[in-house]
């Protein structure tokens, strides 16, 4: 039974007229809203269990709701559209709102009369449904929430069209897998929930334990249909349980694959085919490997996917399956016999882009770049896709480590490298590109010997294969492991060595970065002037061709010479530049930030040089980054200068500021404008200065002071680069001058 919406009276309700009792209570009702005589109609479809999360979502979408007349709820099956449209519609606070269902619908001339039925308009004989829709509508405010338009996507926006544009106070609120396309639809497209743990812990009754459910929910990538299934069945399942079997959700969450399941049977067969296809990229995909794994053209086939929400497209302009709907896809590709063709496509292609490290001298950043967005892909084809006695396995194990490398956890790629290193033969094609990869790995986790024992076998192998493209890079990574043993005269000639190779074979960018690292062990060595010639060869090519973190090694190499010389102004301005090139990683932002300390400390800045070392010690401390030995040296000297410069209350004060700090404030304090500015020296170096200008000597001034006598040395010499002299006799004249 029912009951009548204006009348009250109880009824038994036919599907023309669901809501009133008779076509009088209909008319009735119809023209007090004509009328304004109704305060809220909200026919919504009702929830036993409160609406949850997506706080965030609401906030931007009533605000959106305010400003346009059609907005458009797009996502996967399962993402929970449909209840948030409610909501938002509940929220909304409008005279009228009125819910057209959709989702039963199989014919498009259906769709009219879902509209009509939903408002309370009725056929009139020889007036053509719509017509009638419209003139009714025509000055009714009212709020229509259309639910599941993507299989009607056509015809429901030929009706929504023609309702906006003569019924100026309909507004429409729709949900769809695709936009609707309609004259100005605002389109958001609706992804995971991020407080999808809230959702479980509500449907589920009990919070449980925290963390199995974050993973339960993180798997489910936050997807609402999946999260309450999932809890739901936890009644049954442990949650431990749950989680481990998360892999084969889909046989357990049915009613997420009848979701699925409705969208790929709305596709047509080329987009089913990619579709299947693309489930072994978990890792997301662009159009080149999309293609490739197609055998053809994508680009309208992947717009379709997306369109109906089967794909997603990040803000890197990368496309990608939820987890759930990569699952479905990957049981239909099996189903259709593909997986081995789609499989060897997806190893070929990923070998395709580790190739350059076989066959140049240094990798250019796109190249980099590409191994970086196709770390997952080739973690998954690893794992999955290639075969145990595949060759290719060292391909794909060096491109994971090199990725690792880069984002500083390696040691789990590390292992997975030396085990199919010491599987393969000794003539497998990739055996030269692991072994310098070996060797990078002992160098990191400090085994020198066996990084200088891989990369002399890379050397060998690849002088007796002809390899010579590869020569000046392999050489530089056998200075790398010379160096890591404190070897300094193998480690230097290695890189002549290198640069000569590079020199040979025009590797121009590969050849700058070992004159770099040359100019840096002679700087080291105190040789500045080679040194300098080295770096300010070598950093021009490298900003016009290296990747911005080799730039920025580079540039604070040539702030070091800088300081070195006692010229504070480019100095300052080279440790600047590298720490805004580095500004996003912070670890690889230390070494420029200590730069500006130690230039803050020689422009007589003690107390603010200090704070900017001891935040950088501390997060080398924390994230465990140790300096080399000569930049170790440089900046405890500059601390212990600092402790005799300062009054120890102005030392205190600084060391507690610089602990306090963090990186974001460390970096925008190193990049103060005002950092190098005319010399200012400290009482202590005044005191020092005096003394020196009545003729002590260094010991002298010591006993004085009560200080030792290296710290005197380390006054004198860095007040003499500060005021630019460089004997005693014109540091005594300037302090009489003073």
């Amino acid at each position: 039974m029912g009951v009548c919406a204006s009348c009250g009276t109880e009824f038994a309700p036919l599907p023309s007229r669901a809501r009133y009792c008779s076509n009088a209570c209909r008319q009735r009702a119809y023209r007090r809203r004509c009328a304004g005589a109704s305060t809220v109609v909200a026919e919504l479809p009702g929830h036993e269990d409160a609406f949850v999360g997506r706080k965030s979502e609401l906030a931007e979408l009533l605000l959106l709701l305010r400003k346009h007349r059609m907005l458009t709820l797009v996502g996967s099956a399962g993402i929970g559209k449909t209840r948030l449209a409610v909501e938002l519609a509940r929220r909304a606070r409008r005279a009228e709102v009125r819910t057209v269902e959709l989702g039963r619908l199989s014919r498009p001339g259906q769709v009219v009369e879902a509209f009509a039925e939903a408002v309370g308009v009725y056929q009139r004989a020889g007036v053509a449904l719509r017509t009638t829709l419209l003139q009714e509508l025509g000055n009714r405010r009212i709020l229509l929430l259309v639910d599941n338009c993507e299989h009607l996507a056509e015809e429901c926006c030929a009706v929504v069209d023609a309702l906006l544009s003569r019924c100026p106070r309909v507004q429409v609120l729709a949900t769809s897998r695709e936009a609707l396309r309609s004259v100005g639809e605002v389109v958001y497209p609706l992804h995971g929930m991020a407080d999808a743990a809230e959702l479980f812990v509500e449907r589920a009754g009990t919070s449980g334990d925290p963390d199995a459910i974050a993973a339960i929910c993180a798997r489910l990538d936050g997807v609402p249909l999946a999260v309450e299934l999932a809890a739901k069945l936890s009644g049954s399942v442990p949650l431990a349980e749950l989680a481990d079997r998360l892999d084969h959700r889909l046989d357990l969450l049915d009613g997420l694959r009848a979701a699925i399941a409705w969208s790929h049977d709305l596709l047509a067969a080329g987009e089913q085919e990619l579709f299947r296809r693309l489930a072994l990229l978990p890792g997301g995909f662009g159009l080149d490997i999309a293609q490739v794994v197609h055998g053809g053209e994508v680009i309208g086939l992947l717009t379709a996917l997306q369109a109906k929400s089967l794909v997603v497209r990040e803000s890197d302009a990368r496309f990608r399956m939820l987890e759930s709907v990569r699952l479905y896809a990957g049981e239909r590709l099996e189903e259709h016999g593909e997986h081995g063709v789609t499989a060897e496509r997806i190893i070929a292609w990923l070998c395709e882009k580790g190739e350059p490290g076989v066959s140049s001298s240094i990798l250019t950043p796109e190249q980099v770049r590409t191994q970086h967005r196709e770390y997952d892909n080739v973690a998954y084809a690893f794992a999955h896709l290639v075969a145990p006695q595949d060759d290719r396995r060292l391909m794909l194990a060096t491109m994971l480590l090199r990725v690792c490398f880069d984002r500083g956890c390696f040691a789990q790629a590390g292992a997975v490298l030396m085990q199919v290193l010491h599987q393969s033969p000794a003539d497998a094609r990739y055996r030269i590109l692991a072994l310098e990869y070996a060797s990078l790995l002992a160098s990191h986790e400090e085994r020198h010997d066996e990084a200088v024992r891989y990369a002399a076998e890379a050397i060998e192998t690849a002088e007796s294969g002809g390899q010579d493209l590869i020569m000046c890079r392999l050489f530089r990574t056998l200075a790398g492991a010379y160096d890591g043993m404190g070897d300094v005269s193998n480690a230097a000639a290695a890189l002549r060595r290198s640069i000569e190779h590079g020199v040979r074979n025009g590797n121009d960018v590969s050849v700058a970065v070992s004159s770099h690292n040359l100019g840096w062990r002679l700087l080291a060595d105190g040789a500045v002037d080679a040194a300098a010639v080295l770096v300010e060869g070598a950093l021009p090519v490298l900003r016009v061709h290296a990747r911005q973190d080799v730039v920025a090694v580079a540039v604070h190499t040539a702030g070091c010479i800088a300081l070195e010389r006692g010229d504070l102004v480019t100095a300052g301005a080279r440790f600047a530049e590298g720490a805004r090139l580095t500004a996003d990683t912070p670890r690889a932002a230390l070494e420029s930030v200590e730069g500006r300390g130690l230039v803050a400390m020689a422009s007589g800045r003690h107390e603010l040089g200090v704070r900017l070392l001891v935040a950088c010690q501390q997060m080398r401390t924390t994230w465990v980054v140790p300096p080399e030995a000569w930049w170790r040296r440089k900046t405890a000297a500059a601390l212990d200068l600092a402790r005799e410069s300062l009054s120890q209350p102005a030392f205190q004060r600084a060391l507690g500021a610089g602990r306090a700090m963090d990186a974001r404030h460390a970096l925008e304090t190193a990049l103060d404008k005002e950092m190098v500015r005319h010399p200012v020296l400290s009482d202590r170096q005044r005191m020092v200065v005096e003394l020196v200008a009545r003729g002590l000597t260094n010991a002298q001034v010591a006993a004085k002071l009560g200080i030792s006598h290296r710290t005197v040395e380390s006054h004198v010499h860095n007040v003499k680069t500060t005021l630019d002299l460089s004997t005693r006799a014109q540091l005594a004249a300037w302090a009489r001058s003073y």
